[in-house]
């Protein structure tokens, strides 16, 4: 990677690679994100995804698809954790054009009320199917169930969503977009000059921004609640289909180590689940397993086990989990059923640089957080000396019997 930082502050950094003939993949990352929302204003910084709905100052959103038909030019902003940020693709050709556009919507966004108008038509429908099915009213539920009702990852009102307009999030945002820290990356097939050239001239001829990205310290403390046990919420989906998780607390993600066998633990769950239920029940489920171990929440995580199944056979079903997370708590799994969720994982990190989408997303944060190549290619000799009582422990240690929030989504009554 190389990595080189403008007068102004921007930083960029370049991955050569010819995997994929004359295309180049980018990144950009602008101080801001979710941690802009708070208690009071939990919903900030929404309107920051439909923000290239009010095109450019100079060219509306149909004007500028009229502009940049043809090329390979992508053209919006979205709101991450602690970012705003965008992606894609776009070719050697369209290198300079497409950093042209994402400069002008930093320096000169829209704010057209057409915008508005186009994000208000979505809400009515969103909010209309917000049950319609057992995992969007999972989706719509949960971030209020684990966190107590917190206004940041809770569902507002509609009402809510209808009164965002640009004027508030030009207030909110205006100065992030004029001074906050820059992270640009690319990688693929260019000419490093030439893409510097792309880079000085837009982003690095802005005026100074700030030399890093804010912490934002207080808004990176998130609870997870201390009500266990069951829960029930009802969906309007088919009337045979019923859907159940079980979420644990754990930690965020500043332990490597913790935060791989967690990982590999979640994939050595999916199988021993897999085939309780197959064994049991004699279905062809498939459930879900996954460890999220934050890096913006300060010791936040989950590890999360889902289900979807008959509704008939729901109380089978958890007495199938029940049954599987007490064997992973209780003796150290098989090597052979490590090595089957072991052999995969150490895959994806084997073929992760094989395409642009792994070299971008090493080279996507070099500059503001150099730790996470470091542990990228320390993880597969990591997960290689995992052994099944470290896995048997972390199991033990976080998947307690009646610690996880087990939440039940079954049909509404007809």
């Amino acid at each position: 990677l190389r990595l080189i930082r403008f007068a102004n502050g921007t930083r960029l950094t370049l991955k050569q690679t010819p995997i994929r003939e004359d295309r180049i993949a980018f990144t950009l990352a602008v101080d801001g994100g979710d941690l802009m929302n708070t208690r009071e204003a939990p919903l900030q910084v929404a309107l920051v995804d439909s923000l290239a709905l009010g095109g450019l100052g100079r060219h509306s959103q149909d004007e500028l698809s009229s502009v940049l038909a043809g090329r390979s030019v992508g053209f919006g902003l979205a709101s991450a954790t602690d970012v705003f940020t965008t992606s894609g693709n776009t070719t050697k050709r369209d290198l300079a054009l497409q950093m042209q556009v994402l400069a002008a919507l930093l320096t000169d966004p829209g704010y057209r009320p057409e915008g508005e108008e186009r994000f208000r038509k979505g809400i009515d429908n969103y909010f209309a199917t917000l049950d319609s099915t057992p995992g969007r009213a999972l989706g719509t539920a949960l971030g209020a169930i684990l966190s107590d009702n917190d206004p940041r990852f809770t569902l507002q009102p509609k009402d809510a969503f209808f009164a965002l307009d640009y004027a508030k999030l030009q207030a909110a945002i205006g100065d992030r977009l004029a001074k906050g820290a820059i992270e640009l990356a690319l990688a693929g097939d260019f000419d490093e000059g030439e893409a510097i050239a792309a880079v000085a001239a837009t982003f690095g001829a802005l005026p100074a921004r700030e030399a890093e990205f804010v912490p934002r310290e207080e808004a990176r403390i998130r609870s997870f609640t201390a009500t266990r046990g069951p829960r029930v919420i009802t969906h309007k989906g088919e009337a045979d289909q019923a859907l159940m998780q079980w979420t644990w607390p754990t930690t965020d993600d500043s332990d490597l180590a913790e935060t791989l066998r967690l990982g590999l633990l979640a994939r050595v769950a999916r199988i021993a689940l897999t085939e309780k239920l197959r064994e049991e029940l004699g279905q062809a489920y498939s459930p879900s397993a996954g460890a999220s171990n934050s890096r913006q929440y300060r010791d936040y995580g989950t590890f999360t086990l889902s289900v979807s199944v008959d509704v008939a056979q729901a109380d089978a079903t958890r007495a199938a989990v029940e049954a599987v997370l007490t064997a992973l708590r209780d003796a150290p799994p098989s090597a052979d059923m490590i090595e089957r969720a072991r052999r995969p994982l150490l895959e994806e990190y084997d073929n992760a640089l094989k395409d642009l989408g792994g070299w971008i997303s090493l080279a996507a944060r070099a500059q503001s957080d150099p730790e996470r190549i470091d542990r990228w290619f320390a993880a597969p000799d990591v997960i290689r000396a995992i052994t099944p009582a470290q896995l048997q422990a972390t199991a033990a240690k976080w998947l307690g019997s009646g610690a996880a929030v087990e939440v039940a989504v079954v049909p509404a009554a007809r």
